[in-house]
């Protein structure tokens, strides 16, 4: 099996001390009691207006590689080797009410407030009301939603796509690093009704973590998002639902969100993969997962983009979205195309044996 690497993004993490534009600045702040990091660029200039991004978990983000993401080296050697414009990143630190304040839906499990309101309510009023105009008043910000994006991991990664997909007029981008979809039996799905256009979302998840999240990239379509440029899904070989495993592909969603050419395509992997089931004993989800890796260092999955012709078809089927069947005995041989880049691979029929 293929092992994602991130060459272009390896190499940026090792020129962060050599910068010539210096570092960014991580200062800490309160607000009504909750810790905020709030990361400002290289250079930074208060006469000019830079996007933000808000991100859950904020106390995973800033410090010692050892500990935490070291996401202040990453979008410094973004910004250096301009793959990204300048930008803002406000880290919202999570409590011992994590799951209750980032999970939208009902949970008979979870405290509720002594007013009865939920905590994930008191949550994205306080982000709405409270964060987002003590950052626009303190710093020059873009305050068009078309500035504004709110990334999580986990529960932190469904809340950022609630909050993008609830509040339009607020975020125009949600990132979500093995986002929580699975919640309430995939709830997440039935609010992609709400997507408007020129929103972007990236959402990932590994295969030994696996979810079958998909089909939420085609919900996004059918209601006007564009595959590989409004929205983006990254299917991890072996990925985790681990820190280190988020920290590898951190840089993704930045690269969508304030990239300045994450479409151009250097090469595309197809990997064959049989995945077994997280939660149904004895069940396996079987993919073809093509891989695009762009010269900004963006990598991504083109499940429904990608065009799947097998070439015997007596040996099995490929659907839309890369899932594919073995009807026998015979190995079945599929071209896997997408614009100039195809690639013939072979999918053994006791594949499913190993």
């Amino acid at each position: 099996m293929m092992k994602l690497n991130f060459p272009l993004l390896c190499l940026l993490l090792t020129l962060g001390s050599l910068s010539s534009k210096g570092q960014g600045r991580v200062v800490f702040t309160k607000i009504e009691g909750t810790a905020i990091e709030i990361y400002t660029p290289p250079e930074f200039n208060t006469d000019r207006s830079y996007p933000v991004v808000y991100f859950n978990d904020g106390q995973m983000l800033f410090g010692h590689k050892a500990v935490s993401m070291a996401l202040q080296q990453t979008l410094d050697s973004l910004i250096e080797n301009e793959i990204i414009d300048d930008l803002m990143v406000v880290g919202i630190s999570a409590d011992r009410l994590r799951s209750e304040k980032y999970v939208p839906y009902p949970n008979d499990a979870f405290q509720r407030a002594p007013n009865g309101d939920s905590y994930a309510q008191i949550y994205s009023r306080y982000l709405l009301d409270t964060v987002i105009p003590y950052i626009d008043s303190s710093y020059n910000t873009v305050t068009q939603a078309s500035g504004r994006a709110i990334f999580g991991f986990s529960f932190g990664g469904l809340n950022a796509l609630w909050m993008t997909l609830n509040y339009p007029d607020v975020f125009g981008m949600a990132g979500g690093f093995s986002p929580s979809m699975w919640v309430n039996d995939f709830a997440i799905f039935n609010e992609a009704d709400k997507y408007q256009s020129g929103q972007k979302i990236w959402f990932d998840i590994g295969t030994a973590e696996w979810n079958y999240y998909v089909p939420f990239q085609k919900l996004l379509r059918d209601h006007g998002a564009m595959i590989n440029s409004d929205v983006y899904y990254s299917e991890v070989p072996l990925g985790l639902h681990a820190m280190l495993d988020w920290k590898q592909r951190i840089a993704m969603p930045f690269i969508v969100f304030a990239g300045e050419n994450s479409n151009e395509i250097m090469k595309m992997e197809v990997e064959i993969e049989v995945i077994p089931s997280q939660s149904i004993p004895g069940k396996k989800y079987t993919r073809l997962n093509p891989i695009v890796t762009c010269r900004s260092g963006l990598v991504y999955s083109l499940a429904y983009e990608a065009t799947y012709e097998v070439l015997n078809p007596i040996a099995g089927k490929v659907y839309e979205e890369g899932r594919f069947e073995l009807f026998g005995e015979e190995n079945m041989d599929v071209l896997v195309s997408y614009r100039e880049f195809s690639k013939k691979v072979k999918i053994r029929s006791r594949l499913l044996e190993e």
